[in-house]
């Protein structure tokens, strides 16, 4: 979850009284200050302790204009998109470009503080668990990740690889754990004939997965890799796993595919026969356990908070990826509880 880590400015705002000439004398003198110095963690901490000792009215103005720049923000970006999926990618990209550079460079990292924007909380505990960091972490108010991976996608299908892949890395730049980013770090590294990078990119993904359709997307790329260096075994064996997790056209008609080119059926192993096959190759069988862990940890925690919907989102993310009988038990037990 978030990181609580206080900085200097929040040992500072404490210290202050109710004596609002000495408030904004101390705020002005550390406002020039910290443009001396140049500091951008100065900076956004004065930022908010203004926003904390303003008279209500101009806080909630304030407030009301960070939620306009979303507001604004969600529709241009969703026009972009719209432009995008009628093939109209370079006026696409033009969209995407003009809105980036009203936002880009407003949430950079700092000495004290990173912002992160997760699509749920789940999201945020794997990001702590794989990625724990010393800094302040925050929310971003708009959705970079959106914003990067939509112009990811749109150069990408513009047969721009390498613009698409900058982009992609600063959508990770936002949220390093989501899979769909990663996997489409994987198309492009495919694009480019770039094998290594494909595999690293999708065992990445891999990891961070807690949904299923990502889990049968992760299986589905690592086929396509072994069917890429003709390793058609595993590749056999990778594209039936995936359907174990959702169902895939694509899968079958690459099936059909190693079918033709091995000239025998390409039928699903036995599971034992499957693991060794995986760890032969160092894949994972199934979701990643730190994962599973930190899916586990966030409903504890949040059923014994009171948050009942997201511990029950979290227990079911468990059941349904482990086959979890305690996890099955809380999912009932809470399904019974909001029932009520």
């Amino acid at each position: 979850m978030t990181t609580n880590k206080r900085t200097k400015m929040d040992e500072l705002a404490d210290e202050l009284t109710g004596n609002v000439a000495r408030d904004r004398a101390f705020l002005d003198a550390e406002a020039r200050r910290a443009e001396e110095s140049g500091s951008l963690a100065t900076r956004r901490a004065v930022g908010r302790l203004r926003l904390t000792l303003a008279p209500k009215r101009t806080a909630r103005i304030w407030r009301r204009n960070f939620r306009l720049l979303s507001e604004r923000f969600d529709a241009l970006l969703e026009e972009a998109r719209q432009t995008a999926a009628k093939r109209r990618l370079d006026d696409a990209l033009e969209m995407l470009a003009a809105l980036e550079s009203r936002v880009a460079g407003l949430f950079d990292e700092d000495d004290e503080t990173r912002y992160f924007y997760f699509a749920n909380p789940l999201e945020e505990a794997i990001c702590d668990r794989a990625y724990p960091s010393e800094k302040t972490r925050r929310r971003a108010p708009i959705d970079y990740p959106l914003l990067y991976f939509t112009q990811g996608a749109v150069h990408l299908e513009a047969r721009r690889p390498r613009e698409a892949k900058a982009a992609l890395n600063k959508a990770l730049a936002f949220n390093p754990v989501d899979a769909e980013t990663l996997c489409k770090i994987a198309d492009v590294a495919r694009r480019e004939r770039d094998f290594a990078g494909y595999l690293k990119a999708t065992t990445q993904a891999l990891r961070f997965s807690y949904r299923r359709r990502d889990l049968a997307r992760c299986y589905r790329n690592l086929g396509t890799f072994y069917v890429d260096v003709q390793r058609y075994d595993v590749a056999t064996a990778a594209f039936h796993f995936s359907l174990t997790f959702d169902e895939s056209a694509e899968a079958r008609r690459e099936l059909k595919f190693i079918e033709s080119k091995t000239r025998r059926p390409a039928k699903a192993p036995p599971f034992e026969k499957l693991r060794k096959i995986f760890d032969a190759e160092g894949i994972p069988v199934g979701p990643n356990a730190e994962t599973l862990e930190a899916a586990r940890e966030l409903a504890v925690r949040a059923r014994d908070a009171g948050d009942f919907a997201l511990a029950l989102r979290c227990f079911d993310v468990v059941w349904r990826l482990a086959s979890d009988a305690e996890a099955k038990a809380a999912v009932d037990a809470l399904n019974a509880r909001l029932g009520e």
